[in-house]
């Protein structure tokens, strides 16, 4: 009996006990925003911000409204998706973020195919990469059994940072890129919109009267075509994560390029073109409304002191010069210095020491419009001396020239002597939080998948000279057919007080960091230009740093 009574009063402790935490827990839900978003512009409007013309009151306090409030959902920790226990080696409990420039979601089935169905992937694309090289086109070089253990990694992550992320544009068939990748991954999201593609290319409105065959331009007319009723024409950055979302912000940069302004390339004359090759010309612009921003989120991470770490996404300028580069990271250091709790900051930051990346008119094309065979069939020549891609500026021919890993973070790099880029790391290893805290720069052998040291090699992968490059692309120029760089970058600040302390606290510090480029390259075209980053982030200091985890 008296067992029985005893029974009886734990189990009535028991069932308090979880009520407790179940009510605490329903209370701690509510304070998660669930699905939330600013007011999308009808197509109509979208037209009207395409038009050199000054807008409406109303029209623009909708796009400031739009480039500064952050979409958030938290409808997957509704749904009871929760972080996965992930136990690294020589780490013990660790959290993994991954970042990676998506390239608009070009390739966006892929991506959801190797997260979902490894094998079935690995079989896809070994037959698909056999079709192209049977069919004489060449496809990149992979390590194929390296590919399996990078598809896994970027499984195990918890917080993924994209940019280039598209949501209802055509060259992406419409598509709610980070809804449809967050459903995949079963992980909250937020998104900030940089830019509304409101070229008239895009919108579909433009008619091409300067075309003189008629079947040419109603051909064109119909390639430029957009189904109205699903345009949105967004395109930004991006937070997922399986912790859930507390608070976001969206910071546009007051400093760097205005898209909008962007002006016509001076054609040659008509009279020694064909009219395909002005097509070709035209097609390099890219006139938006908005510019590059910030987006600031704030994560319930209950591993962590304080419970909280914040994530910064960010996609500094590529047509811009390198100090205007630092002065938007000094902006959004600014942002965050009163910061207590972790930080990591991760984006492209087009860290090419010139004021653009060189790169192919088929990459372009693809990246603006989803497709390169319309062009390819009528005949639209590369050659055509336009744009970034065939700037014969000095920069540019010095940069194809350079060794293909360099290193952003030296004094010098080969080829270019000084390093137009070391202002922008210097400003971020000199910065301290409110705390007196520091972003981690260390490069020790033992934190690092492979032994290299150096600079911030425990964040970012290095090589044997300089970094693993995270950015290729093809030039036209048959001598100098690629070129690699370092654009993508992520800092962590943890506990450390001094950036290169190697005896300072290694908790929540930067370990193992990779770069993926064979899982990029494996499909005959790359799933991006860019390729995936993770880095490991310890929840307890390591007390063995003597051993390295491969």
């Amino acid at each position: 009996m008296v067992k029985q009574l005893r029974s009886q009063r734990w189990i009535r402790l028991l069932l308090f006990i979880g009520i407790t935490l179940a009510v605490a827990s329903y209370a701690s839900a509510q304070d998660y925003v669930r699905d939330s978003e600013p007011k999308l512009f009808s197509y109509d409007e979208l037209v009207q911000l395409s038009l050199d013309q000054p807008l409406s009151p109303e029209l623009t306090e909708k796009l400031r409204v739009i480039t500064t409030t952050p979409f958030i959902n938290n409808e997957a920790y509704y749904a009871g998706s929760r972080p996965r226990p992930l136990n690294v080696k020589d780490l013990g409990p660790t959290l993994r973020v991954a970042f990676w420039n998506i390239e608009r979601g070009l390739e966006l089935d892929d991506i959801q195919l190797f997260l979902t169905d490894k094998d079935r992937f690995m079989t896809k694309v070994e037959a698909e990469r056999k079709e192209a090289k049977e069919k004489g086109r060449s496809v990149r070089d992979v390590a194929l059994e390296k590919i399996p253990q990078e598809i896994e990694l970027l499984q195990a992550a918890d917080v993924w940072i994209l940019n280039e992320v598209d949501w209802g544009v055509k060259r992406t068939q419409y598509r709610e890129v980070v809804r449809e990748l967050a459903n995949t991954l079963h992980m909250n999201w937020a998104y900030g919109v940089e830019f509304l593609e409101i070229d008239s290319k895009q919108l579909g409105t433009d008619t091409f009267d300067d075309k003189e065959n008629e079947q040419e331009r109603q051909q064109l007319i119909e390639q430029f075509s957009v189904d109205k009723d699903r345009v949105r024409a967004l395109h930004g950055n991006a937070v997922l994560s399986r912790y859930p979302i507390r608070d976001a912000r969206l910071i546009p940069f007051k400093v760097g390029y205005d898209w909008f302004k962007e002006t016509k390339i001076t054609p040659l004359e008509k009279a020694k073109r064909k009219a395909a090759l002005l097509v070709g010309e035209d097609l390099l612009q890219e006139t938006r409304r908005g510019g590059r921003t910030a987006l600031f989120v704030d994560l319930d991470v209950p591993e962590l002191s304080g419970q909280r770490l914040t994530i910064v996404a960010t996609h500094l300028e590529n047509r811009t010069k390198p100090k205007v580069r630092r002065q938007q990271m000094e902006q959004l250091l600014s942002e965050i210095r009163d910061v207590h709790n972790p930080v990591v900051v991760a984006g492209d930051l087009n860290t090419t020491g010139s004021n653009g990346t060189p790169t192919s008119v088929p990459n372009m094309l693809y990246k603006r419009y989803g497709t390169t065979d319309f062009w390819t069939t009528q005949g639209v020549q590369w050659a055509t001396g336009v744009g970034i891609a065939y700037s014969a500026t000095k920069g540019a021919l010095k940069l194809a020239g350079i060794q293909t890993r360099i290193d952003p973070t030296s004094a010098n790099i080969p080829g270019l002597s000084a390093n137009l880029e070391r202002g922008l790391f210097s400003t971020v290893e000199k910065f301290r939080f409110a705390d007196g805290k520091a972003f981690d720069f260390r490069g020790v052998p033992e934190q690092t998948v492979n032994g290299k040291s150096g600079t911030l090699a425990d964040s970012n992968q290095r090589l044997g000279k300089g970094f693993a490059p995270t950015f290729i692309t093809e030039f036209i120029w048959k001598k100098l057919r690629v070129a690699k760089f370092k654009l993508d970058w992520i800092f962590v600040k943890s506990e450390l007080d001094t950036p290169r302390d190697k005896k300072g606290s290694y908790l929540f510090a930067p370990h193992f960091a990779r770069t993926m480029t064979d899982l990029n390259n494996f499909t005959p075209e790359p799933i991006s230009d860019h390729s995936p980053m993770t880095v490991d982030l310890p929840f307890h200091d390591p007390s063995d740093r003597g051993k390295t985890s491969k």
